[in-house]
């Protein structure tokens, strides 16, 4: 767990109310950090600083946050829900952890590391690209690797979205690229390598920042810490 964070986010997720209501609430000198007044834009330490909103202590809510790594097989969806009536993630979860979300999306044919918790805070950060968490994949193509194919990704593809560009690019078998990218654009390595006339035989994300799949397989889960 990050042991700094934004006045504003800890009292929003601790009070269950929005980041812009937190900062009303500081600007009114209401909120007391180790006996001081705090300020709107404070760091604080989650881990020594002593928080009060009127006089009272508020508690480090996300000590009792729940958060799990899940191998996400193929033709499972990454919501709640499907109107079709495919599987889910949560259909692989037991009951207690049903009421987790996902950090992020996985395509319906891709597998790999989902993020998954009932931390608002958290959640975030695994999913806003503002952060630039980086993800690590394998891609495994239909054909032989080509040098263009490598090239391009290393110098970028125009999608709509902007420039698509991966960070690195490793080749690891006559058909296989280790790739990693901080971009999360829809099904972003897939068009990537159509661009070039490529067709991606598998895809598996095999890490989210210093979250690996290594050790799970398909379906499989583990509760995490950050």
């Amino acid at each position: 767990m990050k042991s700094q964070l934004r006045i504003n986010a800890f009292l929003a997720t601790a009070l269950r109310i929005s980041r812009r209501k937190a900062d009303q609430v500081v600007a009114e000198n209401r909120v007391m950090v180790n006996g001081s007044a705090a300020t709107v834009g404070q760091v604080i330490d989650l881990g020594h600083d002593r928080v009060t909103v009127d006089g009272y202590v508020v508690e480090n809510q996300t000590l009792n946050k729940t958060r799990i790594v899940l191998y996400k097989p193929r033709e499972y969806i990454t919501s709640r829900t499907d109107q079709w009536g495919r599987k889910t993630v949560i259909d692989l979860l037991p009951e207690h952890l049903k009421h987790l979300n996902t950090a992020g999306r996985l395509d319906y044919l891709s597998e790999g590391v989902i993020l998954m918790s009932d931390d608002g805070a958290f959640n975030h950060e695994y999913t806003h690209p503002r952060f630039e968490k980086e993800k690590e994949y394998i891609l495994t193509l239909t054909e032989p690797v080509a040098k263009d194919l490598i090239e391009g990704f290393r110098t970028g593809v125009p999608l709509q979205e902007g420039l698509a560009k991966a960070d690195t690019v490793d080749q690891i078998s006559e058909k296989a690229l280790r790739v990693t990218i901080h971009q999360g654009w829809k099904r972003q390595l897939r068009r990537m390598a159509a661009h070039h006339g490529f067709t991606v035989h598998s895809l598996v994300r095999t890490r989210i920042g210093q979250f690996e799949i290594e050790g799970l397989q398909p379906g499989e889960w583990m509760v995490i810490s950050d």
